[in-house]
């Protein structure tokens, strides 16, 4: 189908290793193609939809030709075709500050197409202080005429508002426009695992719909990833409940693990969603452990030790980190692989890229189990011959931030983790 000559060829080649191919725009490939074979819109070409329906590219350009940047709402959703559907917020136009185009972009601002209705209100338990704060920002969003949904645990509890009412992951009527989140990473990690890989998100037939944006207090012990003063919720939730003309509402759209046990039989459990990591170790037996790390199918290596630490960014400052794994900012397009205790001086934790499936087995010759954690509150034990097959979800969850980029990122490593903190050097005397 590619009709160019070699010599072309070579120069788009070039091009492209260089990092400029976007220079070869519609016009270059409407020149080297018949008209019936140009690009098709979504593909950033120039042709009709017709041309053949698919996603036609050349073979050796198919980085070059990245999807358009409309942003024009399809159905509700923001409709720019370089993401998946899981990297949208329902009822809001994004506007990506990521430029490059990324399996999935992470930081954005965004505006409500319609007033948002909806607010899921999540909360630590057992803490009089998040609980009477908790009734109070309940109480604010009633008064500003949205319908505020709890779990049943805390509608049991009477500690909200009687008007609040009651929601179950299971409910599929109930369309979630956005989270409020009282607590801390623990609270927020929680949040996440509710509106996980479950029936609410698949409810619409094709895995089209969203996680909903969420904002965070900090109440809780050290609230790495909940950024804002639960003393300033009127200010930030007024921000979020108005940004329709207002004032853009920064996000990060932060990647998520789907999880999945295999069986020796070949079934596939349940599948876990994990906003930190995945952790794969030995279990409670004192032996050394062992286990087969497959990457994109291919054998990489044998894990001898306590285990394997499989990190988003946003748990690159968790577990990853206390066993000297690197810190990620959670806009970068990755994952972590972080040995637990190895045996070997030589096994560094290492940075794949997002787009990676990893799978960890436990093979037959190993002397112990395995166990697999997700998030630090579920867990599968794994048998002989069972494995762990982890992918980046294609539902990430927006996180609303103060400050554009990564900018609260550093500040919550300079302030929550005293990163690079130290005495300034005095600078040498006047001669």
């Amino acid at each position: 189908l590619f009709s160019a000559t070699m010599a072309t060829r070579r120069v788009l080649e070039e091009a492209m290793r260089r990092g400029i191919a976007r220079l070869f725009s519609r016009r270059v490939t409407a020149a080297l193609l018949p008209s019936s074979q140009v690009l098709p819109p979504s593909c950033g070409g120039a042709a009709a939809a017709a041309a053949g329906g698919g996603c036609w590219r050349p073979p050796m350009l198919c980085a070059s030709f990245s999807a358009g940047t409309t942003t024009e709402p399809v159905d509700g959703y923001d409709s720019s075709p370089s993401c998946p559907p899981g990297s949208k917020i329902k009822g809001a136009r994004l506007e990506w500050s990521d430029k490059v185009k990324m399996k999935l972009r992470r930081r954005a601002s965004f505006r409500w197409e319609r007033p948002p209705r909806k607010v899921l209100f999540v909360k630590k338990i057992g803490d009089a202080e998040v609980s009477a704060k908790s009734r109070e920002m309940a109480s604010w969003l009633l008064d500003k005429g949205l319908d505020v949904y709890i779990e049943p645990e805390a509608k049991a509890t009477q500690e909200f508002p009687s008007e609040c009412k009651q929601w179950r992951p299971q409910d599929t009527s109930v369309d979630i426009d956005f989270g409020v989140v009282a607590g801390g990473d623990g609270t927020l990690l929680h949040f996440a695992d509710l509106l996980g890989e479950n029936e609410y998100y698949r409810s619409s037939g094709n895995d089209l719909r969203p996680l909903p944006p969420c904002v965070s207090f900090g109440m809780g012990s050290l609230g790495f990833m909940t950024n804002f003063k639960a003393e300033r919720y009127k200010e930030i939730l007024g921000q979020v409940v108005e940004a329709c003309e207002g004032k853009e509402v920064y996000t990060t759209l932060r990647t998520r693990l789907s999880c999945m046990v295999k069986t020796r039989e070949g079934t596939v459990k349940p599948i876990y969603s994990c906003l930190n990591e995945c952790v794969i170790d030995k279990g409670q037996s004192p032996g050394l452990g062992k286990m087969d790390l497959l990457v994109d199918g291919q054998p990489v290596t044998t894990v001898q030790g306590d285990g394997l630490i499989i990190s988003t960014p946003s748990g690159s400052t968790g577990y990853n980190l206390a066993v000297g794994g690197a810190m990620v900012a959670p806009s970068v397009p990755c994952m972590l692989l972080t040995p637990i205790a190895p045996s070997t001086l030589s096994f560094r934790p290492v940075i794949i890229p997002e787009s990676s499936k990893i799978e960890v087995s436990i093979p037959s010759t190993a002397r112990t189990d395995g166990r697999a954690i997700f998030d630090g509150h579920k867990m599968e034990v794994l048998k002989h011959g069972e494995s762990v097959i982890v992918e980046t979800s294609k539902f990430p969850l927006p996180v609303i931030h103060a400050a554009p980029h990564d900018h609260d990122w550093f500040d919550s490593i300079i302030e929550k983790l005293h990163w690079n903190v130290r005495i300034q050097q005095k600078p040498l005397p006047e001669r």
